[in-house]
């Protein structure tokens, strides 16, 4: 099977290494710049102190040949009309595209471009990007759902699975993948509008009065959205939520608040505006979820226009 891997940052970087190493065909389309440190240095993946160092193919727009068998889309939101247009020549009647992008909208804007060849994919993993390109894994595991949209099991649906079964990878198909995918936008976006607004790890936050409540308030205002737009969040997964936004002393925070502290672009519309939009359309009120998300935002005007962080 021809594996296509649309973006080869942190998280493309981690699934693409994970399946070269499982024996998987991978290439990775990615931009010129990008193409020529894979080239030069190949993809370099750092797992504790050992730093493993292999050698994918990889091509830009207007170098593919040929369809591919599996297109897995693992680019920032705002890249993705462009990254749609560069794929197209390696779209073929039965090629699968399984996205993993934050949020939904993406969703609609593949669907409507690709129809049918899309699955749906969720993705856990902790992982980001040194200076040098190199993919560091933060924490172990990789873990991955996909499902077809209409919840049907179909062939497609366990050769997608069976492509992505390697050792490192937990990977299994879901009949309720829009669920799927809706409860982990609410755990990022839950965990990306606390920590980012607080600029700090949810130990930090939960060790000062008023930490917790903060939380749980942030959660029930985005579970809510998600209850409203007719997905809602089963209470297993909502404990599991509530107790990784509410465990004294954890480290964990989110890429939206990294970007922020390092004074890089952040995505918060994908991540955080067209939930809130969502919850105007709704009338739902989330006005803790719209603070993170207009402090994200001037952040973001500030990062181009070159200004520095305050």
């Amino acid at each position: 099977m021809r594996i296509l891997i649309a973006g080869a940052g942190a998280v493309g970087g981690m699934v693409g290494a994970s399946l070269l190493e499982g024996g998987r065909e991978v290439v990775f389309l990615v931009r010129p710049g990008r193409a020529e440190q894979l080239r030069d240095r190949g993809l370099r993946l750092a797992v504790g102190e050992d730093t493993r160092v292999l050698r994918p193919a990889a091509v830009t727009a207007g170098e593919l040949d040929g369809s591919f068998d599996l297109v897995l889309i693992a680019v920032k939101a705002e890249v993705l009309p462009q990254v749609m247009e560069d794929l197209a020549p390696a779209i073929g009647p039965d090629t699968a595209i399984v996205p993993f992008l934050n949020g939904m909208a993406h969703m609609d804007a593949l669907t409507g471009r690709f129809g049918t060849a899309v699955l749906g994919g969720t993705l856990r993993v902790a992982v980001q990007l040194g200076g040098d390109g190199t993919v560091v894994q933060l924490a172990p595991g990789v873990q991955i759902e996909v499902g077809e949209l209409d919840g049907a099991d179909t062939p497609r649906l366990g050769t997608v699975v069976g492509a992505l079964d390697v050792p490192g990878v937990d990977v299994g198909g879901r009949g309720d993948i829009v669920n799927a995918m809706w409860v982990k936008w609410v755990f990022i976006a839950a965990i990306g509008a606390v920590t980012s607004l607080m600029r700090a790890p949810v130990g930090d936050v939960v060790a000062v009065p008023g930490g917790t409540d903060l939380a749980e308030s942030v959660l029930a205002e985005i579970s809510g959205v998600a209850g409203a737009a007719g997905h809602p969040v089963a209470e297993g997964d909502l404990a599991g939520i509530r107790g990784a936004l509410t465990a004294p002393g954890s480290p964990m925070t989110s890429s939206l608040a990294r970007d922020l502290v390092a004074g890089r672009p952040t995505e918060v519309e994908s991540v955080l505006g067209d939930l809130c939009g969502r919850a105007r359309d709704l009338g739902t009120g989330v006005p803790l979820t719209e603070a993170a998300a207009v402090a994200l935002r001037v952040h973001n005007r500030r990062v181009a226009q070159g200004a520095s962080a305050p």
